[in-house]
């Protein structure tokens, strides 16, 4: 299985702009966070497994349409996932 890595930089500009959002609506920069997505090469859906790391806290989210990971990730900051 083939996989590409894509950092933060990489991830579409609309995303990474909700996802500023939600971390400033939270207290948090997007600094906080380290944020990479992997996607199979192999799988023609283009489906990307995102992860967002703070700390000794990871989560993953299946990315399958666009921006769905963000909104995951900002439950988890509902629940203080990350904190």
């Amino acid at each position: 299985m083939d996989t590409i890595l894509l950092r933060y930089t990489d991830l579409p500009i609309g995303e990474r702009a909700a996802f500023e959002l939600v971390c400033a609506r939270h207290g948090f920069a997007p600094a906080h966070f380290d944020v990479t997505a992997t996607i199979d090469s192999h799988d023609n859906a283009q489906a990307r497994l995102v992860t967002v790391r703070r700390g000794g806290w990871a989560q993953s989210y299946h990315e399958d349409s666009a921006g769905r990971w963000v909104r995951e990730f900002e439950t988890d900051l509902n629940c203080r996932f990350f904190k």
